[in-house]
């Protein structure tokens, strides 16, 4: 048997350069492979370990593999949710068998790789080579996709075809029901949910021939049930062919007021779509519900909703980070937040702009543990969990690069280039904290609320990736939750009641070195943030940097102190934190002729023009 070994933190592939012709390179001995002669059928399987980017076992308690692949001629698809084995649920080991329609079509698959679903949720493998070698000898299997779930509910519905007793209304509707039920769990995964209902569709027609020849029901009848069959797969279909816009259909929040709206439309008005354009909402802190009877935290996807609305007129749209608020008794509550949110900024909207993600100090959920170590909490018995970074990436589906930016794996930070507007975009994780440091309680050491910075791998990937290979002719501008002053606290990290950016004066450094065009080792020795990272653009030379843009103060500002822009952006409900819906986020328009950045506001945001 075949052992594959996926980890799902580190395993990487390059883009696909010819997205049309779509063709992964398999020529790489890292990448896992199987070989199988077409119509094989069941013996043909593979053991499948999933890991840690350490190299620990992914638990996959309550999980269910599904296999998904595009056959090699690139028009039939395989999704099959029903032929895995769990074999060690907590060590992260399962076999699957593979089910002769895999082998329909000799040749190697355009894609293939394993989904492991839980609780409508979802993260992928990287993909494997798949062969099929061709069987001269024996013939006969037509290619078809085959999809479990929808071959499930076809088997169902023939069945309930063939008894066409009294009850025959009656059980079509149920099975009406149910195959809503299996859309509804495919929890949004359009392009599959399109390939299967067209297969459907096709097994459907066929059906419809057989009862016809048969005389199994009246015509009457039949027309009058099947249309019951016929408006489901419709309606499913009219959603997925429908963009989702900003109005009663947003899945998360209000549609745009009247008001809003107005002044909306006159931001876009003025918006120069031959400069490169970016949104930057931050500090938005969504949530259901808050310990902290002053917030207003319910409206932050409604004001999300109000950026989105420009997104067929701009480059880019930023969460810049406190996204939720975490300041929530329960933690399924946090969970919750985090997700809607995820789900609005990625496809509430038209998808025209780039959606990046940044981690700001609230979207752990530590306040929670940080207020449980200083006795405000007095209902709760046991120490907070908080929201693992593997969430927060799962949430944002970090590893499937949406938007064609680079990371390092699924990391928190990323760079993207904009050919056409000669701009290189950074975004840092300013919430760079050892996840494996914890106290006697059990809790993490250092709380996310507080304990903010940077570490060696997040550092050396800025200084020899992001800033490296920069045309001369680009204009490059970072984006963070963070400001890029650093605080009094940054070395000494024993009192958890200050915020504490450690390693970001050591972050700055690495900056000027690559605006100047200069080599620098940068050392620090913080416990648990200890860095060694050599810089060296003396070969690349010096280039320009517009700006550090970032939230985290809640308010507007602005310096220079530390080498370059460093401009902070205001919080999108209002300076007061009251109850009251006081947006605030700002339009950033790059004029890189005139060497200028210039900020227009919406809401509470003011209108400002930095020179760099």
């Amino acid at each position: 048997m075949e052992v594959m070994t996926f980890n799902i933190d580190k395993d990487r592939r390059n883009l696909v350069d010819d997205k049309q012709n779509f063709s992964i390179d398999f020529h790489d001995s890292k990448y896992n492979w199987l070989q199988a002669r077409q119509y094989e059928e069941s013996m043909r399987q593979v053991e499948v370990h999933v890991v840690h980017g350490n190299g620990s076992p992914v638990d996959l308690t309550g999980m269910n593999p599904v296999f998904e692949g595009w056959l090699p001629e690139g028009v039939y698809r395989i999704i099959d949710a029903k032929h895995s084995v769990m074999i060690d649920a907590q060590n992260g080991i399962f076999r699957f068998d593979f089910p002769a329609p895999a082998f329909q079509v000799a040749g190697s698959y355009k894609q293939a790789f394993f989904r492991l679903m839980k609780d409508g949720m979802s993260v992928t493998t990287l993909e494997f080579s798949l062969d099929v070698m061709a069987d001269k000898v024996i013939s006969g299997l037509v290619p078809s996709d085959y999809i479990t779930p929808f071959e499930d509910e076809y088997d169902k519905l023939t069945a309930i075809v063939e008894k066409a007793d009294s009850k025959f209304t009656e059980q079509l509707i149920n099975w009406k029901n149910e195959f809503n039920k299996t859309i509804g769990d495919l929890n949004g995964d359009y392009l599959s949910i399109k390939s299967l209902a067209d297969a459907l569709d096709a097994r459907l027609k066929t059906l419809e021939d057989k009862i016809n020849a048969d005389g199994l029901l009246t015509q009457a009848d039949f027309d009058a049930q099947i249309k019951i069959v016929n408006e489901a797969i419709n309606n499913a279909l009219t959603q997925l062919k429908q963009p989702i816009p900003v109005n009663d259909t947003i899945i998360v929040g209000r549609p745009v007021s009247t008001e809003h709206k107005s002044a909306l439309d006159n931001l876009k008005a003025s918006i120069d779509t031959d400069k490169f354009n970016m949104i930057f909402i931050t500090d938005t802190h969504y949530a259901q519900q808050s310990e902290l009877d002053d917030y207003a935290p319910g409206y932050a996807v409604d004001h999300l909703n109000n950026a989105l609305y420009l997104d067929d007129s701009v480059d880019v749209i930023v969460a810049g980070g406190d996204n939720i608020d975490g300041h929530n008794n329960s933690y399924n509550g946090i969970l919750n937040d985090e997700k809607k949110f995820a789900i609005e900024l990625l496809y509430g909207s038209n998808n025209h702009a780039d959606k990046f993600a940044l981690k700001g100090n609230h979207d752990d959920g530590s306040w929670r543990l940080y207020a449980y170590r200083q006795g405000e909490l007095d209902y709760q018995y046991s120490t907070p969990e908080t929201i693992p970074f593997s969430k927060f990436k799962s949430d944002y589906q970090n590893a499937d690069l949406l938007f064609e930016e680079h990371r390092n794996g699924d990391s928190n930070y990323f760079y993207k280039d904009y050919p056409e507007k000669k701009v290189r975009l950074i975004g840092l994780d300013s919430n760079d904290t050892p996840e494996d440091k914890l106290t006697s309680d059990g809790g993490l050491k250092y709380v996310g609320i507080d304990y903010m910075g940077y570490r060696q791998e997040q550092l050396d990937w800025i200084a020899n990736t992001a800033l490296q290979n920069v045309p001369e002719d680009y204009t490059t501008i970072i984006i963070g939750h963070c400001g890029a002053e650093p605080t009094p606290y940054d070395d000494d990290l024993s009192d958890p009641t200050h915020g504490h950016h450690t390693n970001q004066a050591q972050l700055n450094q690495i900056i000027n070195n690559f605006i100047k065009g200069t080599a620098e080792t940068i050392t620090n020795d913080v416990t648990d943030f200890e860095i060694n990272v050599k810089t060296d653009f003396t070969a690349q030379g010096p280039r320009v940097m517009a700006g550090y843009i970032h939230g985290h103060d809640h308010k507007e500002n602005y310096s220079t102190t530390v080498g370059f822009n460093s401009i902070g952006v205001i919080n999108s409900f209002g300076p007061s934190w009251r109850y009251g819906d006081n947006d605030g986020w700002n339009l950033i328009t790059l004029d890189a002729e005139n060497h200028k950045l210039i900020f227009k506001g919406f809401g509470q945001a003011t209108n400002r023009t930095i020179v760099y």
